[in-house]
């Protein structure tokens, strides 16, 4: 009997990664449906946690450039597709990877999914490989409406891949009043205006602020140490760097409130994830909306500058905790939805 087995391309394949390390988890969801699953990615990391049936392939030599590693990683693929019969090839967030692989995957007939969730990338030769990627995927999931940058008509929302029942807390009558940004630690999640906001607010003197995540580009790190100096007298405000992934329930389960101050076009999986743990979320996007209450729309989502937020957090200080457990209630409800274990049937379901 011929194995059934899929392909799939990511960025990242580490456990320890703060951003990334989600991944792991949905890779081993979706090898609960295969015989073998073949993921070839762009940075190989701790790979302890991923299930038997899974085979990581990358280019590991540190001495190369990003040429030399593309032509290597295109010989793996090359070599993966004339020895294997796949079902499909998901391509998670890896449109060069994609673009590179399209002559071999036409040849063998194998249908192609691009999997994009982001505002775009800045850089010109990366909105070539995109929108190139973008013309050849057979078909393009994607997270939010807004969450794909180009126009497309094959392009398909489905929502993210939270752990849900992993990250599930029941609501209760004692809640915590300290403040949770998990996030990237870029300029384009604001997170200045953020503290700001915070800090000028009611819980600005009395509760803490803790910013889980790290730099990604060396504009992300002269952005970091920014902060790190501008806060550095202020004691509640607490800079933890990239954590694994496995270990945000830790962070999340000390916190009540979540801040996530990015514009349409991100759908961060922070905000999902800790709307599944109980925690309330102030929020610039408005493809949130539909996981909050309508009548408490407008009391938790801001324009993303330090003064209305403030005046959020003022008149959300003033709630009884019964309002509290309505909007928690009501968006784990709606987060489920986005939880790992549906993940592989809405892939499907665009296939």
């Amino acid at each position: 009997m011929r194995k059934q087995k899929i392909l799939i391309f990511n960025i990242s394949t580490d456990s320890n990664n703060t951003s990334l390390g989600f991944a792991i988890n949905w890779i081993n969801k979706f090898s609960e449906y295969y015989d073998e699953i073949d993921v070839v990615t762009l940075n190989k990391g701790d790979t302890r946690l991923l299930n038997e049936n899974v085979n990581i392939f990358s280019y590991e030599s540190e001495n190369s450039n990003k040429f030399t590693k593309i032509l290597s990683l295109r010989k793996i693929i090359k070599n993966l597709i004339h020895h294997n019969n796949y079902k499909y090839c998901l391509s998670h967030m890896s449109s060069a990877l994609l673009l590179i692989s399209f002559t071999i995957l036409r040849f063998k007939n194998i249908k192609s999914i691009l999997w994009y969730t982001h505002i775009g990338p800045s850089d010109n030769i990366k909105k070539i490989v995109l929108y190139l990627a973008a013309i050849i995927a057979d078909q393009i999931v994607t997270a939010s409406h807004h969450s794909f940058p180009l126009d497309f008509k094959k392009v398909t929302p489905i929502g993210h891949a939270i752990n849900f029942q992993d990250l599930y807390k029941e609501p209760t009558e004692s809640r915590s009043n300290d403040f949770l940004i998990i996030s990237r630690i870029s300029r384009s999640k604001n997170i200045d205006e953020s503290i700001q906001g915070f800090l000028y607010s009611i819980y600005g003197k009395s509760q803490n602020i803790t910013i889980v995540g790290g730099p990604l580009t060396q504009q992300d790190e002269v952005y970091e140490n920014y902060l790190k100096k501008k806060y550095s007298e202020y004691r509640n405000v607490r800079f933890v760097g990239s954590v694994p992934h496995i270990n945000l329930s830790e962070f999340i389960n000390q916190s009540g409130f979540h801040i996530n101050n990015t514009p349409m076009g991100f759908y961060d999986k922070s905000v999902l994830e800790t709307l599944a743990s109980g925690l309330i979320n102030f929020y610039n996007n408005p493809d949130y909306d539909r996981n909050i209450p309508p009548e408490y729309i407008d009391f938790l989502k801001f324009d993303g500058t330090d003064s209305d937020l403030t005046k959020k957090i003022q008149v959300i200080s003033e709630f009884q905790n019964e309002t509290f457990t309505k909007i928690i209630k009501f968006s784990q409800n709606r987060v489920k939805d986005e939880s790992i274990e549906t993940l592989h049937k809405r892939i499907v379901k665009v296939i």
